[in-house]
């Protein structure tokens, strides 16, 4: 319970400071990603408004005179000048600016509306044609429902997939007037359009249609002004359908606004600006002067014969939203696989240390306890020495004394020299080491006791490696101790060195399968079937830890009968 609370506890801490972090760069990253966003639609308003001013301007070229230096200007036609500035203030490059038109003294002179645009041959010089276009006040001459009915067709787009279908509608004036620049419709008459060739990405390269007149919506205007007519024009569509009229209402006023563009001019504010309504949107206000040019008067106020205004609104979360959603979704992603590997990787180092701690605990438990019988031996026999207790056992009591005195110096050599192994500061000398070569020098060393409890002891090949022979020797020793005191009488140590790996078999009782990764611990010892052992209890962890130390793979295993240790070594080595 304790293990799964920590390990929650790792977790949740790690996740909320990760996501923590997530939140604050993706704030950043989009903070950043909007303002940079600003600067890219800004570059693209000018460019827009460039391209816009080139068009006007032909227009006011064409039918303007300048006729001194202080603002003041005389159009030729007003009303021809409002007809070709249809066009240019209708079909924008910026569906949803709103366009405005000044004069030098800021008095507006066409701007752009909610009317339909159409098209028509206003004269023809011999085989040429010229257009002219004029506005349609929609509601001025059909109903809501015609309106509706009319913009569905005007704006519906049928997928063509093969000759013969649906590809669309065809508007058409029949018979109307043009007073200035306004169109003044008698019949329109709608004509479905049907597919008759495609390109090579499949959209319809050519169509036709027969007007059939069964779709007819008339005006009933009668004509008492003895108004131009003309009797075939057409009605384009442009990107104006569906659009918040209200609120294109509130722009076309930002554009027109005579205040504004003034307090822009006095203050220089010539180009974007931009205004935010909330935390995504923005109105921007451009404002562009005639041929880019801006004079000064005689008493240094600025001027220009015309100014060119667009207002307009910006969502820059719709247009940064892609590349947010993509980056907030694939660090989220990321973020949260860095959490789960931080966390696991925190966990197992908690785990780690609890377990050195736990460790070191037990370590220290079991030295001290292994320290407090030979202590209370020594203490017992000293004090009989000093009180002069059974004399003739003096030898007897300073003997034993010895003796725990020689074992307590055994253990702290051997808790000294774990800790030099463990703290890694020890050199290793490598060199080449035949394995059989030390099994047998180890043999006889401890002949005298395999004679004495009758153990068979067998060597089976060789190998040579490259290792430090001090440690190696002292890791085999280790061994032939644990198994000699581990071995029943008559019983078998069997040691056999095959291509990779060193195996150390002795008969006896079999270590519990819990405990086959414990023993390698300090003072782990198995259960007390295995012996009743008279060592340090160290000596398989220094063997652990100079096996470690040389790179090699360990560990222990039963047998049938008994129990092997074993190492591996690389093949390369021998």
């Amino acid at each position: 319970m304790k293990k799964n609370k920590t390990k929650r506890t790792i977790y949740i801490r790690t996740f909320s400071a990760l996501m923590a972090i997530y939140l604050i760069l993706m704030v950043c990253f989009s903070i950043f990603l909007i303002v940079q966003e600003k600067k890219v639609e800004s570059f693209r308003l000018s460019s827009y408004a460039s391209y816009e001013n080139e068009n006007i301007e032909t227009v006011l070229e064409n039918n303007t005179v300048i006729e001194n230096t202080e603002k003041e200007t005389k159009f030729t036609d007003l009303s021809k000048a409002k007809k070709q500035l249809v066009n240019k203030l209708g079909l924008t490059m910026y569906p949803e600016a709103e366009m405005a038109l000044f004069t030098g003294d800021f008095n507006v002179i066409a701007h752009s509306n909610d009317y339909w645009i159409c098209s028509y041959t206003e004269y023809r010089e011999g085989n040429k044609n010229y257009s002219g276009y004029g506005y349609l006040n929609q509601n001025l001459w059909f109903s809501e429902k015609d309106i509706k009915e009319l913009e569905e067709y005007l704006y519906a787009h049928p997928k063509a997939e093969k000759a013969g279908d649906l590809s669309g509608y065809s508007i058409d004036l029949e018979s109307f007037w043009v007073d200035n620049e306004m169109v003044i419709p008698d019949k329109i008459i709608v004509t479905p359009m049907y597919a008759d060739s495609f390109d090579e990405n499949g959209l319809v390269n050519s169509g036709s249609g027969i007007r059939t007149r069964e779709i007819v919506y008339t005006s009933k205007y009668k004509n008492n002004r003895e108004l131009p007519h003309y009797e075939e024009g057409g009605i384009i569509p442009v990107n104006s359908y569906n659009r918040n009229i209200q609120g294109q209402s509130k722009l076309r006023e930002l554009a027109m606004d005579k205040g504004k563009l003034k307090e822009a001019v006095e203050q220089g504010k010539i180009g974007v600006s931009y205004q935010r309504i909330n935390l995504f949107e923005y109105t921007f206000y451009l404002v562009q002067p005639y041929k880019y040019t801006i004079k000064l008067d005689k008493d240094n106020q600025k001027y220009s014969e015309f100014w060119i205004v667009s207002a307009g609104k910006i969502n820059f979360f719709d247009k940064c939203k892609n590349t947010l959603a993509f980056v907030w979704s694939s660090c989220f992603l990321t973020f949260i696989a860095a959490a789960f590997i931080l966390s696991a990787q925190t966990y197992k180092t908690y785990k780690k240390r609890e377990e050195l701690d736990r460790q070191r605990n037990y370590t220290t438990n079991a030295l001290a306890h292994d320290l407090k019988t030979p202590l209370s031996i020594i203490s017992g026999y000293a004090q009989n020495l000093i009180e002069n207790i059974h004399s003739e056992k003096r030898e007897y009591y300073a003997a034993n004394i010895q003796s725990n005195v020689s074992r307590m110096d055994g253990i702290i050599r051997k808790m000294l020299e774990l800790s030099k192994i463990e703290s890694e500061l020890i050199q290793l000398k490598y060199e080449e080491v035949s394995l059989g070569r030390v099994s047998y020098e180890l043999r006889e060393c401890y002949m005298g006791v395999c004679n004495e409890k009758q153990i068979t002891c067998l060597i089976e090949g060789d190998a040579l490696i490259n290792a430090d022979k001090s440690l190696i020797e002292r890791v085999l020793d280790n061994f032939f101790v644990n198994a000699l005191d581990n071995t029943p009488v008559e019983g078998t140590i069997r040691i056999r060195i095959s291509k990779n790996t060193f195996e150390f078999y002795n008969s006896g009782s079999q270590i519990p399968e819990d405990m086959l990764k414990e023993i390698w611990q300090p003072y782990k010892k198995a259960d007390e079937a295995r012996g009743n052992t008279k060592g340090t209890g160290l000596g398989l962890s220094i063997a652990r830890t100079i096996l470690e130390l040389h790179n090699f793979s360990y560990g222990a295993k039963n047998n049938e009968d008994g129990v092997i240790f074993w190492f591996q070594f690389s093949a390369e080595q021998k």
